[in-house]
């Protein structure tokens, strides 16, 4: 800021003449009130010097005190109705507090009255007492201004010529814009209205057609007006070029690769191009660097537009937006080759612009500071209402809504679903809570993928639906937020289940199906199935409870691809890629009777991996997913594998080893006998694979296998039938010693 004028080079214009009630509210106690302090008769400056300021508190301290059932329009009668409010010196605070209340323009608060302005919700009386002496500090200025503006004609600061004086004409240039404000100063104080401001307010009625022409032209003045040609053509561009271009060659060379270059140069590189050294460079550098900071710092234009640059940004402004206010930012500073607003970005630290955003003091804090606004307003799933965010920039108030808002949540990383942004993304759940959140009730899955805005299955999908305590399943594949409260849906077994205990204990499977599918997504066939399945039994068109726990009808020894080994049982599957997802996969009933599972329950068996789980909640037995075990051994789609359940319960998966052609080997392989000792009486092996004894013939176990369904291994069998029969000759059943002692009798 300049240095503060002496008080005589502005208008006589006193604190009591632009606050008349000055003289009631400020008197001193015990004397008359119009013996007000002489503090108030001193004359009105232009700019903050310290007296100003206290002079601004203490006119704030008075109308607090005295005045606060007047209203803003009386206590400040000269400020204009169309003075912005955001362009006065308040705190960010009373700026972000007028704008959230609507307050754009002074004429907005006139009608207010100062007890009201005191009342309004989240407002202090601190930020009430900066308010009120911007608009003192508002009032005051504009009173001053007017007064100079229509004394500058003649240079006089003393009083106003007479309305026929015709000395001391303005200059040539400014002559016809001093003519017109003599005109309608002298018209105001002809009709009695001296204080009134000669622009910003209407004509009285009556004006002459004189007088409304010397407004017009006033109002329609523009910088080319009042400037000299060279004065109007020299913007921030041309004087930061004037100023660089005065510097040397080599000056101006090191700047530009330097300190504004996109891709600065090296301090060797411009030393090999300079002719000098790396240090030299560098001296360069930091004696340019110094004199472009004191250009800017000098008091004059350069220095009015860096500050008015920072105001424009406040916290964060598109550099478009920028530019539109000030478009000389975009025209170039050939000696930098850069456009204005870099060069001026290079320069002043206060604040960066980098990807087309301007921000304060950096894109980073402005970034932070916009993750803390929108942790305080998430919701316990990180969602926020945007209109519920407070101005992105304060100086830009009257900018449409949330004009680039959006676009600031975008750039910063952030999912934007209609007027809500979501701070949770990084995993799939995070963002089906976000979704659910928004919508406020329940959601198909393939609804809520839709809603992603990023590539996911439908499987990952659900499974994350499924598995996380966030999520309630209330249908078939309708998804709730537990915290909601709903019925959770656990399936079309269990809701027989409650159908049947509610009713005491049966039902009438009519009722049934008509509740269930009246309020579910489910089928009456489906109703039924399952109506008729165990736990359950329909007897009569009756459902109810099954009378005794379900009996595991076919045995392990009769169960196609399960195989007995010394410790184990081995069921041989082939590896899908529902397997590979990590799905899980039906067993067969007999897996139920090995480990005494019954309908309704699960069993934790231990592996080297972690808890297998083989349970029984469906129509048969599942095995939990065995993904782990398959990444592990490094095994392809399409390999065939044995469930290896242990007698001692655990689990582990093996691979069916790979072996010739010949077909007895196959077989062997097939059921997961390749040692040595199957190999030496494969019959042997065959036989106590499906718990037959091991003596069988090998009819007998050919006709084991057909008879469970292992067809493919019958056949292996078939053709080494004559190696199987050499093995029962060389193997004869051994008999008993009762039986040689009856033979010895006879």
């Amino acid at each position: 800021m300049p240095d503060d004028p002496a008080p005589d080079a502005f208008p006589a214009l006193r604190w009591l003449d632009a606050f008349p009630w000055i003289a009631a509210a400020a008197a001193e106690p015990g004397n008359p009130a119009g013996n007000v302090p002489a503090r108030w008769l001193e004359s009105v400056y232009f700019n903050g010097s310290s007296t100003r300021a206290e002079r601004l508190a203490d006119l704030s301290d008075l109308a607090l005190e005295h005045l606060t059932r007047w209203t803003i329009g009386q206590t400040f009668p000269s400020l204009p109705a169309n003075t912005v409010l955001s362009t006065l010196p308040m705190t960010n605070r009373a700026r972000n507090a007028l704008a959230r209340f609507g307050y754009r323009t002074a004429g907005d608060l006139q009608g207010l009255e100062l007890c009201e302005l005191l009342d309004l919700p989240q407002v202090g009386i601190g930020t009430v007492d900066s308010i009120l002496q911007a608009l003192a500090d508002g009032a005051t200025l504009e009173s001053a201004q007017v007064l100079l503006t229509s004394r500058a004609g003649t240079g006089d600061t003393g009083p106003a010529p007479a309305a026929n004086d015709n000395h001391d004409k303005p200059t040539p240039r400014a002559s016809p814009f001093g003519e017109d404000l003599h005109t309608i100063a002298t018209w105001y104080a002809a009709v009695g209205t001296p204080a009134r401001p000669l622009l910003g307010t209407a004509l009285p009625p009556g004006s002459p057609p004189e007088v409304a022409k010397a407004r017009q032209r006033l109002e329609l003045l523009s910088a080319s007006d009042v400037l000299a040609e060279e004065q109007a053509a020299l913007d921030v561009a041309g004087l930061l070029q004037r100023f660089i271009s005065a510097q040397d060659a080599r000056v101006q060379q090191i700047l530009a690769r330097r300190l504004f270059a996109s891709s600065p140069d090296t301090l060797e590189d411009l030393g090999r191009r300079l002719g000098v050294t790396r240090e030299r460079v560098r001296q360069i550098e930091a004696r340019a660097r110094a004199d472009m900071f004191e250009a800017l710092e000098s008091g004059g234009m350069l220095e009015t537009v860096c500050a008015a640059v920072r105001e424009l940004i406040g916290t964060v402004l598109p550099l478009a937006d920028l530019i539109a206010l000030m478009p000389a930012l975009a025209h170039l500073v050939g000696a930098a080759g850069q456009p204005a607003w870099r060069v001026l970005d290079r320069l002043d630290d206060a604040y960066e612009i980098e990807d087309g955003w301007c921000a304060s003091p950096t894109i980073l804090s402005a970034q932070t500071e916009t993750l803390t606004e929108l942790q305080e307003l998430a919701n316990p799933h990180g969602v926020v209402f945007i209109d519920d965010l407070g101005l992105l920039n304060p100086s830009q108030p009257h900018a449409p809504g949330h004009a680039y808002l959006r676009d600031w949540l975008s750039y910063c990383g952030y999912v934007l679903d209609g007027g809500h942004v979501f701070t949770r993304t990084q995993s799939v759940g995070d963002r089906a809570a976000s979704i659910l959140s928004v919508v406020g009730s329940p959601m198909m899955s393939q609804d809520i993928l839709g809603r992603f805005g990023v590539e996911r299955s439908l499987s990952s999908l659900r499974n994350v639906l499924a598995s996380d305590d966030r999520f309630e399943r209330v249908d078939r594949d309708r998804w709730a937020l537990a915290e909601w409260g709903l019925d959770s849906y656990s399936g079309v077994r269990a809701l027989v289940r409650d159908e049947v205990a509610r009713n005491g204990g049966q039902v009438a499977m009519d009722a049934l199906i008509e509740r269930i599918t009246g309020k579910y997504s489910v089928t009456a066939s489906s109703v039924v199935a399952y109506a008729s399945a165990p736990p359950f039994e329909a007897k009569g068109g009756i459902v109810r409870l099954a009378a005794g726990e379900r009996d595991v009808r076919k045995g392990p020894e009769r169960t196609r691809r399960l195989y007995r080994r010394a410790d184990a049982w081995l069921y041989r599957v082939k590896v899908t890629g529902d397997h590979l997802r990590g799905s899980g996969s039906p067993a067969p009933i007999a897996i139920a009777a090995i480990l005494d599972l019954q309908h309704g329950q699960s069993r934790q068996m231990d592996s080297v991996l972690g808890p297998q789980t083989i349970s029984w909640t469906g129509n048969q037995p599942a095995f939990g997913t065995i993904r782990r075990f398959l990444v592990a051994s490094d095994v392809e789609n399409g390999s065939e594998i044995f469930l290896v359940i242990g007698d001692d319960e655990t689990f582990s998966i093996e691979l069916v080893g790979a072996g010739d052609t010949d077909s007895l080997d196959q077989a062997l392989r097939l059921i997961g006998a390749t040692g040595t000792a199957a190999r030496q009486q494969p019959l042997t092996a065959l036989a106590t694979a499906i718990a037959l004894r091991a003596d069988s013939p090998a009819a007998s176990v050919i006709g084991g296998y057909r008879e469970r369904g292992d067809n493919d291994i019958a056949e292996l069998l078939l053709s080494a039938r004559d190696r199987l029969d050499d093995e029962s000759v060389v193997h004869p059943a051994t008999p008993s010693a009762d039986i040689d002692e009856i033979l010895d009798l006879l």
